[in-house]
């Protein structure tokens, strides 16, 4: 099973890389499972359930910024091909194709001309049914074959809660399934459910739209017989962390301590961990030394490869915790909240708080980031973001302000050095933000659109996706950046000593 497979529409371009144009035709396959639904509703969690994938789980749009591909064998010799879409709220109003709902739309409409089999697994937050409905309903119209999959099913019990699904079914005329991807069963849930939809596509559904979102959410949606206090709180829950999180005052002084508690992180722990990793390069390279004795070849795996392989190392427990710290931050849907408290400063600089994320993603990686500017819709304010993410302090410029704080600096605290750390971050954002503010004063002058922004639940992150994640960019790191590393390390070492 490939969560990644070579199909020629599959790629994530909220990861890495470039891949094809948005424009490219849908992968070929006789089966293809789309899921399709309102940003934040689990559909890069569910994918992640079904294809053992690494898509990214967060509560922001934007983060899902490409379609996902993945092979599932749903049993009985079939294999599907399971597409995880952008975020859109509906396929009937006339949108950007160059956003992230114009590249779902356009996936959907070229596998309708290429004439796949195309299941449409439509993703509704539990928490959220009427929001869910009103896309139901657009789908239904346009005339997909169509399943329904409530998530948050978990959340909805804690809640005190539940979610009739056999009602909502005979509503609205096609099947509904209520999981949970946390869940382990999940995945055979949904597995049966495509294979029973393989084994009837020849059949005609009858689809009814004789149901209104508002009143059938508030039907099939209800309290159960006793509630607890705790799921009382739970309920208000975000509400109440918000009154802090979003207060005008109070809020962007929390966001701002803990963007600064972050970056400390990455010295306080990160610290320790080099240190240990140079004091056993530097063991490695005594050993080899006493082994093979002074000479050419010692010299070379000793200075040369080992040196090189210490500065690696030294580097990639700074790469790790900022990658785990900003994945726990998207994945409990913080990142909304600070696009939100920050929307007023941008809006100064003729941006707004949807232009944060990607400004944020370009302190990883400008092509990523250039990508994820596909959840603005200003035409204007998306080509200055795209303009200014490039001045953004990108991961692979970590390295370089380690060695300087690490050279100029060794003897100065762990705060002090994080001080200067943050210090040369807010200067890149600087130099950004002036220059975006000069750009929408003439080159990209013109009225901006309003920030709509869905706030989304407070949540807590998965580890294991978490964790992976931190895999993940630790693997990319010593692949990526390690192996030019290690080259330059042998090319130097030739120059200085040949």
């Amino acid at each position: 099973m490939s969560a990644n497979g070579p199909l020629p529409f599959s790629h994530d371009a909220g990861r890495a890389g470039t891949g094809p144009s948005p424009n490219a035709k849908p992968s070929s396959a006789r089966h293809v499972v789309a899921l399709l639904g309102r940003p934040n509703s689990g559909k890069s969690s569910l994918y992640n359930t079904l294809t053992g994938g690494d898509a990214r789980v967060g509560n922001f749009p934007g983060i899902t910024v490409d379609i996902l591909q993945g092979e599932l064998d749903v049993g009985g010799g079939q294999t599907v091909t399971v597409a995880d879409l952008p975020g859109l709220y509906s396929v009937e109003a006339v949108v950007d194709r160059s956003t992230d709902e114009g590249v779902a739309r356009e996936f959907l409409a070229r596998a309708r001309g290429a004439g796949t089999e195309l299941l449409i697994f439509q993703v509704i937050d539990s928490t959220q049914m009427a929001l869910g409905l009103r896309l139901t309903r657009e789908l239904l119209r346009s005339g997909f074959r169509l399943v329904v999959v409530a998530t948050q099913s978990d959340v909805l019990e804690a809640e005190g809660r539940t979610l009739d699904g056999a009602a909502l079914e005979r509503e609205i005329g096609v099947p509904v399934l209520v999981v949970s991807s946390r869940n382990a069963k999940t995945k055979d849930v949904i597995c049966a459910a495509i294979a029973r939809q393989l084994s009837a596509l020849g059949d005609a559904s009858s689809p009814s739209l004789d149901w209104q979102p508002e009143s059938l959410a508030r039907s099939v949606v209800g309290d159960r017989q006793v509630v607890t206090t705790a799921a009382q709180k739970r309920r208000t829950f975000t509400a109440r962390a918000d009154t802090l999180l979003l207060h005008p005052a109070v809020g962007p002084a929390m966001f701002l301590g803990l963007m600064a508690v972050v970056f400390a992180a990455v010295f306080l722990v990160a610290d320790p961990a080099t240190n240990l990793m140079d004091a056993g390069v530097d063991l490695a390279r005594a050993q080899l030394t006493r082994a093979l004795g002074k000479g050419l070849i010692s010299s070379f795996l000793a200075d040369g490869l080992l040196a090189g392989a210490g500065t690696v190392l030294a580097f990639m427990p700074q790469i790790v915790i900022l990658t785990l710290a900003m994945e726990v931050l998207e994945a409990s849907g913080y990142l909304a909240r600070g696009a939100f408290l920050l929307d007023r400063l941008l809006r100064l600089l003729g941006l707004s708080g949807r232009s944060f994320l990607p400004l944020l993603m370009g302190h990883a990686c400008a092509i990523p980031a250039i990508s994820s500017t596909r959840i603005i819709r200003d035409p204007r304010e998306r080509l200055t973001t795209i303009l200014v993410i490039p001045l953004m302090t990108c991961s692979a410029r970590i390295p370089t302000y380690a060695l300087i704080l690490g050279t100029f600096f060794a003897t100065r605290g762990a705060w002090f050095k994080a001080c200067l750390f943050v210090g040369l971050y807010f200067a890149g954002i600087l130099s950004g933000l002036l220059a975006s503010l000069m750009l929408r004063r003439t080159a990209t002058k013109g009225r901006s659109l309003p920030l709509v922004l869905e706030m989304p639940s407070l949540r807590m992150p998965q580890a294991r996706v978490v964790a992976r994640k931190g895999a993940v960019a630790a693997l990319r790191f010593l692949r990526d950046v390690g192996t030019s590393i290690l080259l330059v390390a042998a090319v130097l070492w030739a120059l200085l000593t040949v």
